[in-house]
């Protein structure tokens, strides 16, 4: 079933005309939907990552350096977070996993690789404003790239491989996408993205089932 729709039986899209920059992932949805909800929270980072790597962290995960994960006192696990450097601009979005920072005055510890993207390793810490990206239950943020053609998606947190159904808050037939990479741009505040004619038919929000 999933071969046909992906073939003859898929639903149309519309073609986009784009012109200048591409999308922008996050911005408000068409109709009565609000927009994805956003919390700031301004302090001190640092950031954690050798002598940790291997080890578990609070919701279970192997801690990986090089992922682009966080420590927050009280986000929920995998909430998604941009990080912005005040003192050169540079921000990169993370993933919640494990609990902390413990030292007083700090706000969130970023992996290796967030504070990297940022542009912190040298100093240790750097004062930031953290983002919050959050959505209604089953509404991801969609983003879109030149890279991805037809059904073609990336994702945050599904398996490559993974068959999954995109549907318009407003209007519009569900797609079947399937995710072909996980690698996401770390500015991008997008859980999955697609190509520009995908985008064109879902819009920059839509609800995700996996069934």
């Amino acid at each position: 079933m999933c071969g046909l729709l992906f073939t003859g039986c898929a639903p149309a899209v519309v073609r986009a005309n784009v012109t200048g920059r591409p999308p922008v992932a996050g911005a408000a949805a068409a109709g009565g939907e609000r927009a994805a909800a956003r919390v700031t929270e301004r302090g001190m980072a640092s950031w954690y990552g050798p002598g940790f790597a291997g080890r578990r962290t609070a919701n279970g995960e192997v801690f990986d350096p090089s992922q682009l994960t966080a420590a927050h006192k009280e986000l929920p696990f995998n909430t998604l977070v941009r990080v912005t450097n005040e003192d050169n601009g540079r921000s990169v979005v993370v993933r919640i996993n494990d609990r902390g920072p413990f030292k007083p005055g700090r706000i969130i510890d970023l992996s290796r690789a967030g504070a990297e993207a940022i542009d912190m390793i040298g100093a240790g810490v750097a004062r930031v404003t953290v983002e919050v990206l959050t959505l209604p239950e089953g509404v991801v943020r969609v983003g879109a790239s030149g890279e991805l053609r037809g059904f073609e998606v990336m994702s945050r947190l599904h398996p490559v491989g993974t068959l999954m159904v995109l549907s318009p808050l407003v209007g519009g037939e569900p797609l079947v996408v399937r995710v072909v990479s996980q690698e996401l741009p770390i500015e991008s505040p997008a859980d999955v993205v697609v190509g520009y004619e995908l985008y064109a038919a879902v819009g920059s929000e839509a609800r995700l089932h996996l069934d």
